[in-house]
């Protein structure tokens, strides 16, 4: 059974059967379920329709659940409905994921959304590593890893942008602000990185963080967050993939090296002061611009990388900023709910989703299982999403 079948809480009762039917969970895994999702009694008594006092003492047994209770329970914790009649809890790994948090960010615990967030991107994980063995294919990360484990550090980042195969021309010719998220997310899944996107947390809460894995790394950005900037992210996130890779510990103390490293690859030194100095005679802000659109980064980061590599002075550059932030905060615009098709391929990730198409294809998996490990998509939707995945460039 595929590790993502763990995202579809399975019927294990006839749907016919009578509402006020009662469900023998396990108290101590139903407490379980409920804390490792990250909820408190209050919260998940609320989504499960119940009070939390009812919630209490069936935690404690002293009270049981319906059926129909303990299947929304399931749902809400993301839990097979017949995990909750186990035993006893089961033994799970430490989420290895590791959260970039903006500086007013929360302290841990992190919240249910960010519990739950990790452990769907973990078990995607497992569910890749499931079908490259399927497919008889090794994870293409366990080789490009090689390459960054021998190079020593100053040298990442220009040994990460070879190694991803961005060109100058390539980065030049993006045409709007989704082209350098799309660009980056390809190179680095081409490496064998999952890279996936979610917004149910606010961007003050998460803006990426990088899944750990030895065969299937994984990185996740916020699509609150402005296009560009998830662009950065991917590639700051990478960072910590790489230093993972070296035997550095994924988490804050390297934060500061990846927004450089990201900064360096993105945005090359050689490259970004010759295209600096290009602009000569026009105002700061319009050069920021104009970096901006050449190397496919937010006007901040342009104007950071400036400041950064002391191409004006820290008052001139401040101004800048400081108009950057007020045009930003003057135009902030909503985005729509977009393309279904488009955002399940921004939420399972490209390359997820072709490693799924790739195993049904070649009848690793089967079609209800193709469909359990993408959420649930219709089997007559398949054709639909191949043509998005195909034309999303």
């Amino acid at each position: 059974m595929f590790v993502g079948d763990r995202s579809v809480s399975p019927r294990a009762y006839d749907q016919r059967v009578a509402p006020s039917t009662l469900a023998y969970a396990t108290p101590t895994v139903l407490r379980w379920a409920r804390e490792s999702s990250g909820y408190s009694l209050d919260e998940a008594a609320e989504k499960i329709g119940v009070r939390w006092s009812k919630l209490m003492k069936v935690e404690e047994g002293a009270d049981l659940l319906t059926l129909r209770q303990a299947e929304r329970a399931a749902d809400v914790y993301e839990r097979p409905l017949a995990a909750l009649f186990m035993a006893e809890p089961p033994t799970e790994e430490p989420q290895e994921a590791q959260f970039r948090r903006l500086r007013d960010a929360p302290a841990l615990p992190w919240p249910a959304a960010m519990q739950l967030l990790a452990r769907r991107i973990r078990d995607r994980q497992e569910a890749a590593v499931e079908l490259y063995e399927a497919l008889g294919q090794p994870p293409p990360w366990l080789e490009a890893v090689k390459t960054f484990e021998a190079a020593d550090l100053a040298s990442l980042p220009q040994v990460a942008r070879t190694v991803l195969g961005m060109s100058r021309d390539e980065q030049r010719g993006w045409a709007d602000d989704y082209a350098p998220l799309r660009g980056w997310t390809d190179a680095v899944e081409a490496l064998g990185v999952l890279v996936m996107q979610d917004g149910s947390m606010g961007v003050d809460e998460m803006r990426g963080f990088a899944s750990v894995h030895p065969a299937v790394p994984a990185i996740v950005a916020n699509t609150q967050d402005e296009p560009r900037a998830r662009a950065f992210t991917v590639v700051h996130e990478f960072g910590h993939l790489v230093l993972a890779a070296r035997g550095v510990p994924v988490g804050p103390d390297t934060e500061r090296w990846c927004n450089q490293f990201a900064g360096a690859v993105i945005m090359p030194p050689d490259w970004f002061a010759e295209a600096f100095r290009a602009s000569a005679g026009r105002p700061l802000l319009a050069r920021v611009d104009a970096l901006s659109r050449t190397f496919g980064v937010t006007p901040l980061a342009a104007a950071v990388n400036v400041a950064q590599a002391g191409l004006a002075s820290h008052a001139d550059t401040n101004a800048a900023i400081d108009q950057i932030r007020q045009r930003a905060a003057a135009g902030e615009r909503r985005r729509g709910g977009g393309n279904y098709y488009l955002n399940q391929i921004a939420s399972f990730g490209p390359g997820f989703i072709r490693l799924v198409f790739s195993a049904l294809d070649s009848q690793a998996v089967t079609y209800p299982t193709a469909s359990a490990l993408l959420g649930r998509v219709k089997v007559n939707h398949f054709e639909r999403l191949r043509d998005e995945l195909s034309h999303r460039a």
